[in-house]
């Protein structure tokens, strides 16, 4: 909880989106990610059980039709004469029997075209293929077809692997095409053995008869029919070649005894053969992961959308609240003329306003009472003047410098002619501003009635520019400068004491510098002095005796100019001080509105 606090709003703001939104929604995508993940996966294999079990059906479909077929011939009584009766010798007879089988022939590759060779073997040894395509190599024949009887453990049906029938007058070697024969073995009633049929088929025209799909052979699917043996009969992978076939270890394949990794196998077993479906796993998954990639790329993208207009959305409300705090502790510093930019129209734009209107009422407020207090020392100042009587005080002092003469003390009057002259500039109430050259004739004549007192002690050096002494300046604030400098720096001083006023414009701004060669001031009292002067309205401020003329100099400049213009005070070197005064070149003052 103590770091919560200590968190930002924008950050709180930030986290309660991340919480109520942002992972919400990523548990809820992961969830529908992996439900329809599954969803997919499970399809997917219902549809290749059910295809499995399809060419399961097929096959059973294809071979059934062929075993019927063959089946037939038990029926017919002349076929079965022939095959278990003995040969004749006799030519006549002979090509009619061949002649018979041959007719056998034509009617059964007419009712399946798919058969490219057709033979009978009959337990009387004969063996007959056809006048194009006959057995030239037995042994070979009876291996491959098991059409013999010598293993008395065949069922009716005998189907081999795949192989190139090497054993017939044409192989088909020139084609280059896998076949399987299809061996019925013919029986009486009685079970005593008549004789076999022996029908060669294409492995491509099992694979055509059991409607592959096209898709599925795309996808990278193999598909095996093995017999009962485990041998291959027909095969959809490219190694399916007759150069293969030779090699006993290819054609051998056993769901149970194969090794597969990254693959899956589905089989299923028909009457008279087993089929299998090899699949890679990944590539049977495709689409699952393809959809898997594209539902983290999406989820990824959208929670960086919200993060982002999160980031945004919060940055933006919480600028104006930050705007409004940097402004409220501006204010609390005293700068009250600050004012945040109203850009909404909602609650925070309506505290915008608020604030703005609070400030603005605050250095209304503030304006009121530095007017208020420069009246009143304007005022103070006016009671002072209105103690004496400018023209009583006038009049006395000519009197008084008319007696001298009269006397012929022409020191007398010329020291109370000064004197007035110093009254009159003091006592002058039309206006609080004067130029710069009567304020330094002020000065002068100031020390002028010091020189008179102490024999010419101090001299005056006038600095200021002659484009500078038309230029305005606060009445009463050289003097009260160059009399602290003689009553303070001078007061223990004994020759060469040294008085200068310079002046200077930098940036339409006056910088005049009352400078003197006295004892100076130490460190530590021109330090409270500094600290006085930074600090207003401060019972140790107003309490000062020895600085009051400096104070009441500064705040003077400060109630009439403004808080950017002001006193300095530093030491000279190697001894003495300098007073600094900043005050605006070009001034004219306002007509101070009427306090209510």
């Amino acid at each position: 909880m103590c770091i919560l606090k200590k968190t930002s709003f924008a950050l709180k703001l930030f986290f309660s989106y991340l919480a109520l939104v942002i992972i919400p929604f990523f548990i809820s995508t992961l969830i529908l990610s992996s439900t329809s993940s599954s969803n997919i996966e499970n399809n997917t294999l219902s549809y290749i059980h059910l295809f499995v079990e399809q060419i399961s059906s097929n096959i059973d479909s294809y071979i059934g039709e062929l075993d019927r077929m063959t089946r037939i011939t038990t029926l017919d009584a002349n076929l079965c004469s022939l095959l278990t009766e003995p040969v004749s010798s006799q030519k006549v007879e002979l090509y009619h029997q061949t002649k018979y089988l041959e007719n056998e022939m034509l009617k059964m590759m007419t009712q399946q075209p798919s058969i490219r060779n057709i033979a009978f073997v009959g337990t009387n040894g004969v063996i007959y293929s056809g006048p194009s395509n006959s057995v030239r190599d037995e042994s070979l024949f009876f291996e491959t077809t098991r059409s013999d009887f010598t293993d008395h453990t065949q069922p009716n049906l005998y189907l081999s692997s795949a192989h190139v029938p090497s054993y017939l007058l044409v192989d088909y070697q020139q084609n280059a095409e896998p076949v399987f024969t299809l061996t019925r073995f013919l029986y009486t009633d009685d079970r005593r053995p008549i004789g076999s049929v022996v029908l060669t088929l294409a492995c491509r025209d099992l694979m055509d008869a059991i409607s592959i799909n096209p898709s599925l052979l795309e996808s990278g699917a193999r598909i095996i029919i093995t017999n009962k043996e485990n041998e291959i009969v027909a095969d959809t992978s490219p190694a399916f070649i007759p150069e293969n076939l030779k090699d006993s270890s290819y054609l051998r394949f056993s769901v149970s005894d194969s090794n597969l990794e990254d693959e899956l196998c589905f089989s299923d077993s028909s009457g008279s053969l087993n089929s299998a479906v090899i699949i890679n796993r990944n590539q049977l998954f495709k689409s699952t992961l393809d959809f898997n990639r594209s539902a983290i790329f999406l989820v990824v993208l959208l929670i960086g959308v919200i993060i982002l207009l999160s980031a945004s959305f919060s940055r933006m409300l919480v600028r104006p609240l930050k705007l409004l705090e940097d402004a409220a502790n501006e204010c609390a510093s005293g700068n009250y003329s600050i004012r945040i930019p109203v850009t909404s129209e909602d609650e925070i734009g309506s505290l915008c306003a608020s604030f703005n209107f609070m400030t603005e009422q605050i250095q209304n407020l503030l304006d009121r009472v530095y007017h208020y207090q420069l009246a009143t020392k304007q005022a103070q100042l006016e009671a002072l003047q209105n103690q004496i009587n400018p023209h009583f005080l006038h009049n006395t002092l000519e009197i008084i410098r008319m007696k001298a003469l009269i006397n012929q003390d022409r020191e007398v009057a010329g020291m109370v002619q000064t004197l007035a002259k110093l009254f009159r500039i003091t006592l002058d109430r039309t206006s609080n501003i004067v130029k710069i050259k009567d304020e330094l004739e002020h000065v002068e004549t100031y020390l002028t009635i010091q020189n008179m007192r102490f024999a010419d002690r101090f001299k005056f050096t006038n600095l200021v520019p002659d484009e500078l002494l038309d230029c305005s300046i606060l009445k009463l604030t050289l003097q009260p400068l160059v009399e602290n400098a003689i009553k303070h720096g001078f007061s223990r001083t004994f020759g060469n004491e040294e008085i200068q006023i310079c002046a200077e414009e930098n940036d339409n701004k006056l910088t005049i510098r009352v400078i003197d060669n006295g004892t100076g001031i130490a460190p530590e009292h021109l330090e409270q002095i500094r600290q006085k002067l930074a600090h207003r309205d401060t019972p140790e401020r107003k309490d000062s005796r020895n600085s009051i003329g400096i104070i009441n100099i500064s705040d003077r400049i400060q109630l009439e100019y403004g808080a950017e213009y002001s006193l300095q005070i530093y030491r000279n070197s190697p001894h003495g001080t300098i007073v600094e005064l900043c005050i605006p070149k070009n001034y004219s003052p306002e007509i101070l509105p009427e306090l209510v």
